[in-house]
């Protein structure tokens, strides 16, 4: 199996804002790899799974799912597409839905839990030296998300619409990958049914968790730098 160096960016960046079970060394040993590749290059996936000593990981999980579309599990190649089909999908819901019982303690609202683990697009409204806030709008309402975490080397007019993790842009979304991840979302029935309950969620007091934007902005850090709004 291959990836494409714009895809892998897409699945770390996803990486960085979750509090997934991996190390920073772990991280650094991709992002060494990330680093390495050319722009649109397509790579051996061996690597990158081969940074972790378990097989169960966020990538190995892409791995699988990207595998399980393809007619040819070897030759295929991870595209930013199957990166955003993860992650937007019922599949990325039922693994955060997962971990629920574990998570009990730090989660005050089921529906905000869920519904900012999932990949979502938004708009963004920049804010002169403060955190921008994000707006996710479907048919029939609008959730905000305020104190968004917005990487540095990201310009907010950049991009009409962006995708949003837990709290963090991750990337810029081209109207067709906009219209794949609004189609993703309305096809989860959970989803649907949880996010008319959120109005509003704010990062800086995300949950029972705290600063979650600080969070993301320290994990962000070591890689991208750590000046952002």
């Amino acid at each position: 199996m291959k990836i494409r160096r714009e895809a892998l960016e897409l699945a770390f960046r996803i990486v960085l804002s979750c509090p997934c079970d991996v190390t920073h060394e772990q991280e650094q040993r991709v992002f060494a790899y990330l680093r390495g590749l050319a722009p649109d290059e397509v790579a051996d996936y061996a690597p990158v799974l081969a940074a972790f000593d378990s097989p169960d990981t966020p990538f190995h999980g892409l791995g699988a799912f990207t595998g399980w579309m393809a007619d040819d599990v070897a030759a295929a190649t991870i595209e930013r597409e199957h990166v955003l089909r993860c992650n937007a999908s019922g599949y990325h819901w039922q693994l955060a839905a997962a971990t629920l019982p574990a998570q009990s303690r730090r989660v005050s609202s089921v529906s905000c839990f869920l519904l900012s683990h999932t990949v979502i697009p938004v708009s963004l409204t920049p804010g002169s030296g403060v955190p921008p806030r994000a707006e996710y709008r479907y048919a029939g309402g609008a959730a905000a998300f305020d104190n968004v975490f917005l990487p540095p080397e990201f310009e907010p007019s950049a991009s009409t619409l962006w995708a949003l993790h837990l709290g963090a842009v991750v990337s810029p979304l081209s109207a067709a990958e906009a219209g794949l991840v609004s189609r993703l979302n309305e096809a989860n029935p959970q989803l649907v049914a949880h996010r008319i309950r959120v109005a509003r969620i704010d990062y800086a007091d995300f949950e029972l968790q705290g600063d979650y934007r600080e969070f993301c902005r320290r994990r962000h850090a070591p890689f991208w730098g750590n000046e952002a709004v």
